[in-house]
């Protein structure tokens, strides 16, 4: 291929953009700089053929930009590093890394290790080699973290996520770290992918800790913190829940209302923390009464109490809220008044098989009027409208 002196010029400009520089050999042997570009001072490369006979090398500059001499084509840009030089960067920047970073092949074979894996994982660099990604991961979350890094759409076209996930240190334990993956460009002498990994477990123990307090303070604001059972909001909601169970399953479903007998006279007579006392008494004898899965007894309001009994009939209901009648009636008091003081308790029972267009309101006015009906009767007894 024959180039004039106004191709050399394009070329030349083209070239020196991507950290070359352009001379001319004339004896074959030795490179001369061309149009005032300064010399290479490197061994000619493959030359290309000019129209004149001359040839033309191509050689990589080490000038910085600054003013060429007159007539000079070009102005020369900084060296730009070749491959060997990216790799002693990359290999600087790995091993200074307090995180440890892998090169893996396709096949997830491990072709670097950096220092930071006998930090992380007890593991020797050197040991890895030969090794694959994956006997590094715990068992359990071996094939999940491989599909989902290596496998989806989203990670063929680069997308992967951050992820949490357990890997294997070489004293046989486990140790939550964060990984990335990125997909490397062809060539790159190094793999096919590169997997960063973050020691991750002091942010999964902060993780559970949040999690810890987030569940107690869920249980706090479901719970009554004078007798512990759950409070009228968690009962509305296991009441709302266990309807449209019942009316899924065509099943029955049974409710007691209980209220504490006199309770005003009591309080009046012993004062409100003694009251708050009884009360707590007779919410602990029903807990403890009410055992079996399922059931669900909760504070009302007030000094009444309410049981929620799935797939329980009226006849077994009836037979609940009874043996809660007699338990707390022979509840003893005297630790908490001198002498003690009787207890009782009347129970309003409802029980229905939940139908289309009902709810859950229904059984609630059902149970509430049969335990006025108990009052009205004399008190401490169970009652169910008939």
């Amino acid at each position: 291929m024959g180039l004039n002196e106004a191709d050399l010029q394009g070329l030349a400009r083209l070239l020196i953009g991507f950290g070359v520089c352009l001379s001319v050999a004339e004896d074959g042997t030795s490179a001369h700089p061309l149009a005032g570009l300064p010399s290479a001072g490197t061994e000619p490369g493959v030359p290309l053929q000019l129209s004149d006979g001359r040839r033309l090398l191509v050689a990589a500059t080490g000038l910085r930009p600054g003013g060429a001499p007159p007539g000079g084509v070009v102005l020369p840009l900084e060296r730009r590093a070749g491959p060997d030089a990216a790799d002693v960067r990359f290999r600087l920047l790995a091993e200074h890394s307090i995180d440890m970073i892998l090169a893996v092949d396709a096949d997830l074979a491990i072709r670097y290790a950096s220092p930071a894996s006998a930090r992380l994982l007890g593991r020797d660099p050197a040991d890895l080699n030969g090794h694959t990604l994956a006997e590094l991961l715990a068992h359990e979350d071996r094939a999940s973290f491989i599909a989902r890094h290596f496998f989806t759409r989203a990670a063929q076209r680069g997308q992967s996520v951050p992820d949490l996930f357990r890997a294997m240190h070489q004293d046989g334990s486990s140790r939550w770290v964060e990984a990335r993956v990125a997909r490397l460009p062809a060539g790159n002498g190094l793999g096919d992918y590169l997997v960063t990994l973050r020691d991750a477990d002091q942010r999964r123990r902060f993780e559970e800790s949040l999690d810890k307090a987030n569940n107690e303070l869920k249980t706090l604001a479901s719970t009554d913190a004078l007798t512990g059972l759950p409070n009228r909001r968690q009962f509305d909601a296991t009441l709302h829940k266990e309807w449209y169970r019942a009316l899924r399953d065509a099943t029955p479903l049974g409710l007691l209302m209980i209220d504490l007998d006199r309770f005003k006279a009591l309080n009046d007579r012993f004062g409100h923390q003694v009251g708050d006392a009884f009360l707590a008494r007779v919410g602990q004898v029903i807990r403890h009464t009410v055992r079996r899965a399922g059931d669900m007894a909760a504070r009302y309001g007030g000094e009444e109490f309410a049981v929620v009994l799935p797939g329980t009939a009226a006849a077994g209901a009836m037979e609940i809220a009874e043996h809660i009648r007699r338990a707390v009636a022979a509840t003893p008091t005297h630790d908490l008044v001198e002498g003690g003081h009787p207890l009782s308790v009347s129970i309003g029972v409802a029980a229905t098989v939940a139908l289309a267009g009902g709810g859950s309101a229904t059984l609630v006015h059902s149970a509430d009027s049969a335990l006025y009906q108990a009052k009205r009767n004399g008190r401490n007894r169970v009652e169910i409208l008939q």
